[in-house]
């Protein structure tokens, strides 16, 4: 499973800064992943039904600290929510780039957005999906009842020092669905979303790590 620890381990070891310099992460799973091929466009929503039952959370890792826990089933409490989409293209059957955004929200509406940028590896036989990418915009902002709060169900941090900042950062997402974006539409997948945010400038430090993948993949 991919997850923050993996991606803390990666970007320790390209040497270029330490496990230290991440200021904050997240990680959400059973998220519900949809695609079509209609449309090219790649989604992953916080869902809580007899199908999902989304659960995660968004961590401050430097200065007070704290983490914002979102509960399993915590979709529909309050603002809280999760949204990612991505336009797919240069489909193979075994890979796709994508382009996007993703809005991770927290119970009383401040927000935590970024537009991301990297590619698909599709894992065949097992249909494994993994996508890797990197973003220079990663934006809180506080736009519920200006607490200075970034709120989960259960726990918080403090964004007063944060909102005036813009953070680089790296965002992994996995599933499994056979036959990739090759294979044509798809709903309800169960999908993981993790990422990490460091100081700016940081992007090229993650790109050199290959996370990104966009310049060195073979075009249709």
């Amino acid at each position: 499973m991919i997850n923050r620890t993996a991606l803390m381990t990666v970007l320790a070891a390209s040497g270029s800064f330490a496990a230290a310099d991440i200021v904050a992460s997240f990680s959400f799973t059973d998220l519900n992943g949809s695609y079509s091929d209609d449309t090219g466009l790649f989604t992953a929503a916080a869902a809580n039904d007899a199908d999902f039952a989304s659960g995660g959370d968004v961590s401050l890792l430097t200065g007070s600290k704290g983490t914002a826990q979102y509960d399993t089933g915590f979709f529909g409490l309050g603002s809280s929510d999760v949204s990612l989409e991505l336009d797919i293209s240069n489909v193979t059957a075994s890979s796709a780039d994508g382009v996007g955004f993703i809005t991770i929200t927290d119970s009383d509406g401040d927000t935590l957005t970024a537009s991301i940028a990297g590619s698909w590896d599709i894992i065949n036989p097992f249909g494994f999906m993994f996508f890797s990418g990197t973003s220079s915009d990663f934006t809180f902002s506080d736009n519920g009842n200006a607490d200075g709060e970034f709120n989960g169900v259960n726990g918080s941090f403090s964004i007063a020092s944060l909102t005036s900042q813009v953070f680089d950062g790296a965002v992994s997402l996995l599933l499994q669905n056979f036959g990739g974006f090759d294979a044509g539409s798809f709903d309800g997948v169960s999908t993981e979303a993790d990422g990490l945010l460091i100081p700016t400038p940081g992007v090229l430090a993650i790109a050199g790590l290959g996370l990104a993948g966009m310049t060195t993949r073979r075009r249709k």
